[in-house]
């Protein structure tokens, strides 16, 4: 799954660009702690790639990222007859960046500017959008796209999650807000609830390094 020259993971083996949310940092670098010996070292590697990528991948104002996304960090453009549409978006994959992020910077406080990037996503839904256009599709700018999101839930849940880099006023308000919304119901339940479950181990404190 990874680019051996910039360390990078694909978004599938054969293809020649990413998706921002399979960045997983913290985990490569446990993996570099206790993968075979031959391993460690590019698993160190693909951590400091991977923090250096997302800063590529997320918008400098809101935070945001798309669903796919170059390898230098800019939004793939549709090639929408394989992909089945558009994923140069904040749509559902993206809502697992920030949530990845903040999770690096709560296991190992590696780089300040997840801290930042947290901050600002979470003043852009909580700030910057209307109250009503805050279940919405975006431009990783912060454009608001026609459409609504398919997993409001999972956004909101990840969004919360992204307080675990900076636990100010706005941050505890979120995971306030969070711990009184419900699981959701009805067809599209799982990959909502996935992201909620994540955010509920994380804000709770029990998404830890084992080991």
């Amino acid at each position: 799954m990874w680019d051996k020259t910039n360390k990078l993971i694909r978004f599938i083996c054969e293809v020649d660009f990413s998706d921002p949310s399979y960045h997983l940092p913290h985990f490569y670098e446990l993996f570099a702690r206790w993968a075979y010996p031959k391993d460690r070292e590019f698993f160190r590697e693909a951590a400091n790639a991977s923090r250096e990528y997302l800063k590529k991948a997320c918008h400098p104002v809101t935070g945001l990222s798309a669903e796919y996304a170059e390898f230098d960090g800019k939004p793939y453009l549709p090639v929408e007859e394989r992909w089945g549409g558009r994923h140069d978006w904040y749509y559902s994959d993206a809502y697992r960046t920030i949530a990845n992020i903040a999770l690096d910077f709560s296991w190992f406080a590696a780089d300040a500017w997840e801290q930042e990037t947290a901050a600002k996503v979470q003043k852009f839904f909580c700030e910057t959008l209307p109250v009503g256009q805050r279940e919405g599709i975006y431009a990783i700018d912060g454009t608001v796209l026609p459409g609504k999101a398919l997993h409001p839930l999972g956004m909101f849940a990840a969004n919360a999650q992204a307080g675990l880099a900076l636990w100010d006023k706005r941050a505890f308000g979120l995971a306030a807000e969070f711990f009184k919304t419900p699981l959701r119901q009805g067809d599209r339940r799982y990959y909502d609830n996935c992201l909620y479950f994540f955010a509920f181990l994380a804000l709770s404190g029990n998404y830890r390094i084992y080991g």
